[in-house]
């Protein structure tokens, strides 16, 4: 998923989609497609939107990719992006793609359930997952021992035909389009399904938001 402007990365996100920002060289995006072709997983759509076309670059290590088109990107929450690719969400992972992945064994060919990375914490200031014997029972902003959330999650082939018919209601309900997309599995509809939390560890993954974020840790941008 990787069709929103990055606001919050500015000034770096003027020229660039937040996706294709280089961290130590490399861009972000390019850090979870290796760790999926590694996988051997060779199906793969971007769903792409702000500054779109300069997704093509991609192709030229990367010539298996297809593209998804958001225009409605600057109108509505991420719910648009997982809404237009809700055919595909079967025996797939769904990724956010401002994640630096520095641990690509996180991603496997074969997963068994349906499930959300998170990082066991004391304490969170962010997304994370409130959790019984494995599953996820809430999804909130903030909380003590919980599990720090990360936008990679996997969905089986009968969670994900559950999951495509979700995406749809709540989309077009009252407010749908103003919806993170994880709302609706975790929140809405979360009597649908029983997703387990997959733990991650420091260092596994780092999930960029803002532009002091990415200057501590590249020193490149410390200009």
């Amino acid at each position: 998923m990787a069709a929103g402007f990055g606001s919050r990365m500015v000034p770096v996100t003027l020229n660039t989609p937040k996706p294709l920002i280089k961290v130590c060289g490399k861009r972000i995006i390019e850090t979870l497609l290796d760790a999926v072709i590694a996988a051997g997983i060779q199906d793969i759509t971007i769903v792409r939107g702000y500054l779109g076309e300069q997704f093509d670059v991609l192709l030229k290590k990367y010539p298996m990719i297809k593209f998804i088109e958001n225009p409605i990107y600057n109108e509505s929450n991420n719910i648009s992006s997982a809404y237009l690719m809700r055919d595909l969400v079967e025996n797939a992972y769904v990724m956010e793609s401002d994640l630096v992945l520095y641990n690509p064994d996180i991603i496997r060919k074969y997963e068994y359930t349906s499930n959300y990375t998170g990082m066991k914490v004391d304490v969170t200031d962010d997304w994370c997952f409130e959790t019984k014997n494995g599953i996820i029972t809430k999804v909130k902003v903030g909380g003590k021992g919980v599990h720090h959330m990360f936008g990679i999650s996997y969905w089986t082939k009968e969670d994900g035909i559950q999951l495509r018919k979700d995406l749809d209601t709540v989309f077009h309900m009252p407010g749908g389009k103003e919806r993170y997309w994880d709302e609706v599995p975790l929140k809405d509809c979360i009597d649908h399904y029983a997703i387990r939390v997959r733990p991650v560890f420091e260092g596994d993954v780092v999930e960029i938001d803002t532009y002091n974020e990415l200057k501590q840790i590249d020193p490149v941008y410390n200009v």
